[in-house]
């Protein structure tokens, strides 16, 4: 096989590549975190390289359909951070980049909008283990996206809200006993609370932490889920299972790195 054909079977083989990102935040570089800069060459390259994004519907569609879409790739964001909303929304907006954020729906809260990078100066965001404890002190507010704000990003038509559970529990450490019936509550409280909130389907899950049971599958299909996202790497075609959806983790990397 020459390079060329290689390349043209790999671009049409992975048309379900997922892209996994969690903060574009400006004070750190990390596996977990990208600075609103290079979050931008990101972006920039995809849109110069012709790469189409699409969201939970149309992946599901290009299942259904068993038809290949070159180029397509999905951009995902774990956890809701408020910085999904300053600083990576405008520059999806900027480049008219379509991504999914999945939501712990306990820690979302009825609060203000507030501004963009866009729209002016910005206070400094916390670094992340900070995040992680205001969230779990029961201020979550401070540093994740309130519903206003998710609101906004969805009728934009370019963020697509979607289950990361209710309150991101570490189901490792659950005990067996209880495991089921935490599961789903878990996951009916979420789905429940994106429909009500959005006045549309939730219908795409990604496992907290990454860590789920080959039980919990029959559970989510159950309550309505139809595509689960994991952490295992790697890049999907349209024949492999919707339920084990593999994504590629991304930090701050060099453009170089990311290409």
């Amino acid at each position: 096989m020459t390079r060329a054909s290689y390349q043209i079977k790999y671009s049409y083989m992975s048309v379900l590549l997922v892209l996994l990102y969690h903060r574009v935040n400006p004070r750190e570089k990390n596996v977990l975190n990208v600075t609103p800069e290079t979050f931008e060459k990101q972006m920039k390259f995809l849109r110069e390289a012709g790469y189409k994004t699409i969201n939970t519907h149309e992946m599901l569609e290009i299942f259904h359909s068993k038809r290949a879409v070159p180029k397509s790739l999905m951009i995902t964001f774990d956890d809701g951070w408020l910085d999904n909303w300053i600083f990576a929304f405008p520059i999806l907006k900027k480049y008219q980049m379509k991504a999914v954020i999945f939501i712990p729906t306990g820690y979302i809260k009825d609060f203000p909008r507030r501004p963009t990078s866009e729209e002016g100066n910005i206070a400094p965001l916390p670094p992340h283990k900070e995040c992680v404890k205001k969230v779990y002190s029961g201020r979550s507010e401070e540093v994740m996206i309130s519903w206003q704000e998710i609101k906004e990003m969805e009728d934009s038509g370019l963020i697509d809200i979607q289950s990361h559970t209710h309150l991101h529990p570490n189901f490792e450490e659950i005990a067996q006993e209880n495991i089921e019936d935490r599961l789903r509550e878990e996951l009916s409280a979420s789905k429940r609370e994106i429909e009500k909130r959005l006045n549309k389907k939730c219908i795409a899950l990604a496992w907290p932490n990454g860590y789920y049971r080959e039980g919990f599958l029959k559970i989510a299909t159950e309550i309505g889920y139809q595509l689960l996202f994991t952490t295992e790497a790697g890049v999907n075609s349209f024949t492999d299972d919707p339920l084990r959806l593999k994504r590629v983790m991304i930090g701050d990397d060099s453009p170089f790195s990311f290409k």
